[in-house]
């Protein structure tokens, strides 16, 4: 598809969205860990190298919910971003969409707020950028993997997200841990600009586990509702299964590029 800067929004949003942080968010449970976690996740050698070390790994079963559907979700956030984490999620559009750029070359911009009450996180918005599988971190994967991340104005990665999931019984197992770079020469402006709005540990934990606990409650219903819909510019397919190259790395099934119409 042609590149014409159209970025699609999937919400209404009130503006300055910064002032709206008193919305409350539901009640929520946690969801279950899974009843056979996979080990703690190991850093490559080339990343420590890099001066990477790797934070916290989270580990949910999560009921319903396929692993196709959160591919679908990844590639379709306009449309699930606000129900994600409902009253913490405050604005959400693409960059570079995965209509026009496809998967991998897509980016987004997020503001969240954690916490109600709290700053929004990330001042006007913090991009988040879709890196190719040779940012893959860890010696460990599982069937599904995107790997997302952060860079500052000197176009140095800050930090690499992972999201890796697959199919058991009744559900998914997804797991999500990140590498955090230490040599950066500065941090993000989003940072530099708004200290005062930066979460705490604390609040990062809970606001995982909010986003966890939705993906239940709205994904299989949306999922269903768009199924069939035949427009493919607007329902986007991707397909996020990974398989090991002879080369020893990971690379992706399917090439997920651009709408073509």
């Amino acid at each position: 598809m042609e590149n014409m800067n159209y970025i699609p929004n999937g919400g209404q949003t009130y503006m300055p969205f910064q002032d709206n942080i008193k919305v409350k968010i539901f009640d929520f449970k946690p969801l279950d860990a899974p009843k056979s976690p996979i080990p703690t996740l190991q850093l490559k050698d080339e990343f420590k190298e890099k001066g990477f070390f790797k934070a916290e790994d989270c580990q949910h079963f999560i009921p319903g919910v396929t692993a196709e559907m959160l591919d679908w979700f990844w590639a379709n956030m306009e449309k699930c971003y606000y129900l994600w984490a409902p009253g913490a999620h405050k604005r959400f559009s693409w960059v570079k969409s995965p209509v026009e750029y496809g998967f991998i070359n897509s980016k987004h911009m997020i503001s969240e707020a954690m916490v109600p009450g709290r700053p929004v996180f990330g001042g006007n918005g913090v991009v988040i950028n879709r890196f190719d599988l040779n940012w893959f971190p860890f010696t460990t994967a599982l069937e599904h993997v995107i790997v997302e991340g952060i860079l500052n104005d000197k176009n140095e990665i800050v930090d690499i997200n992972i999201h890796m999931w697959e199919n058991v019984e009744g559900g998914i197992i997804h797991v999500t841990s990140a590498a955090i770079n230490t040599r950066i020469s500065e941090p993000p402006s989003f940072i530099k600009d708004s200290l005062d709005s930066m979460p705490t540990n604390e609040d990062r934990a809970i606001h995982a586990e909010y986003e966890a606990a939705m993906w239940p409650v709205f994904l299989p219903k949306l999922y269903d509702l768009w199924r069939d819909h035949p427009d493919l510019s607007q329902n986007v397919q991707c397909d996020l299964r990974v398989k090991v190259s002879e080369n020893g790395q990971l690379e992706y099934i399917s090439e997920n590029k651009p709408v073509t119409i």
